[in-house]
């Protein structure tokens, strides 16, 4: 990785710039952000490591991937764009990259054979987009499902957020036009990155959010479908941050890239049809039918789990572990801490009151929990039994 693939770096040099161009401040102003960046450039160590190598073809049930061969067949070809976020840089193993999660949750899910690559480059803006793009398309072909992370480094790059949404635009319009299915996962809250000091943090939330609802409107006039990380995620990361981002306190870990799988992975199931959308009038309406929803969800989960370690010990069994079952209690445990804490009038979601004051920011990790109880073959196969024997139990089959 090069000094200009660091993103601690990078916030250094064009943050204090970013911030005094956005907010208009005077010298003084200057001055006090060039300090806070670089005091952020010693608290955020530099990076040495590289992402994991995510790729091959991932049957359903299998921990790892086998090596993709000439030769080789899947049902579909999944494909992963974007900068370090995609690439998943801070995960603990291969299995925990981003990627590998939503492989391996669509192969469990649709029972197919699913190839994953990895065409994300850490560092990567939105400028470099249309190249992986291009890359991917002259060498392999148009991928079945393709999946865009990025943003992140627009901002700290300075880039302007117009022209770096209609570059995510065009690059899933590009996809697209090639009969790919598209999600792309919006850009994350940089606000939630604590060793950046106030005010210079609170104009990088700004920038990232206004970024991000740009995003998603580029994309669902390209025809993608956009998923918004920040609103879901910004609460978790700056409640319990310590334990979501990496060591390098930039990047998320392991436990950080199953939220983000599990907000992605309905969006990636519903775009190829392997599951239904889930009918406006099935969304819980209230307070009580959520709490209910999530309880399922939270059931269910423990039933997939408890199944798949059943089989574990099943030697015809080849199926150790339940994905989805993990990111789905991944969620809930995620919307039920927040749950609590506002229970106990503490405002978790305020990290920044003057961008993050929306207390229903919890509401897109709800519903991405409430789809997969309601859609997930893995969680309907491993809760029967419960429901036939609890009536008052709710069930959704559909």
């Amino acid at each position: 990785m090069t000094d200009a693939d660091d993103p601690a770096r990078k916030i250094v040099v064009n943050l204090a710039l970013v911030a005094v161009g956005t907010v208009g401040a005077y010298r003084g102003a200057y001055e006090l952000l060039a300090q806070q960046a670089r005091t952020a450039r010693r608290v955020i160590p530099k990076p040495t490591s590289r992402p994991f190598d995510g790729d091959g073809l991932y049957r359903p049930g299998a921990v790892t991937a086998e090596p993709w061969r000439p030769g080789m067949t899947c049902d579909v070809h999944m494909v992963i764009f974007g900068d370090s976020l995609a690439a998943g840089l801070g995960a603990d193993s291969p299995g925990e990259l981003p990627g590998v999660l939503l492989a391996r949750g669509l192969a469990e899910e649709a029972g197919w054979n699913v190839r994953l690559s990895i065409k994300a480059i850490v560092g990567a803006t939105s400028k470099g987009l249309a190249g992986q793009v291009e890359a991917m398309q002259i060498a392999h072909g148009d991928p079945d499902i393709s999946v865009i992370l990025i943003g992140g480094n627009d901002i700290t790059a300075r880039n302007a957020i117009g022209p770096s949404a209609r570059r995510v635009g065009e690059a899933v319009e590009a996809l697209r036009g090639g009969g790919s299915h598209v999600v792309v996962g919006t850009c994350p809250d940089l606000g939630t990155i604590k060793p950046v000091p106030q005010p210079l943090r609170s104009v990088m939330a700004t920038l990232s959010r206004r970024l991000a609802a740009a995003q998603a409107v580029q994309v669902r006039r390209a025809g993608g479908v956009p998923v918004s990380l920040a609103e879901a995620l910004a609460p978790e990361f700056h409640k319990r941050g310590e334990s979501l981002f990496s060591p390098d306190r930039f990047h998320p870990n392991s436990a950080g890239y199953e939220l983000a799988a599990g907000l992605l992975l309905p969006a990636v199931c519903v775009a190829l049809g392997v599951w239904d959308e889930v009918p406006e009038e099935q969304v819980p309406h209230d307070a009580d039918e959520a709490a209910e929803s999530l309880e399922a969800a939270e059931s269910a989960a423990d039933d997939a789990e408890t199944a798949a370690a059943s089989d574990a010990l099943d030697p015809d069994h080849t199926q150790r572990e339940s994905v989805v079952a993990r990111l789905t209690k991944r969620l809930t445990d995620f919307v039920r801490t927040h749950e609590d804490a506002d229970d106990a009038d503490e405002n978790t979601y305020l990290h920044n009151e003057d961008v993050d004051g929306d207390p229903e920011s919890t509401g897109d990790a709800r519903e991405a929990a409430d789809t997969l109880r309601r859609r997930s073959r893995i969680l309907r196969l491993a809760r029967p039994s419960r429901d036939q024997s609890d009536p008052g139990h709710p069930t959704d089959h559909t």
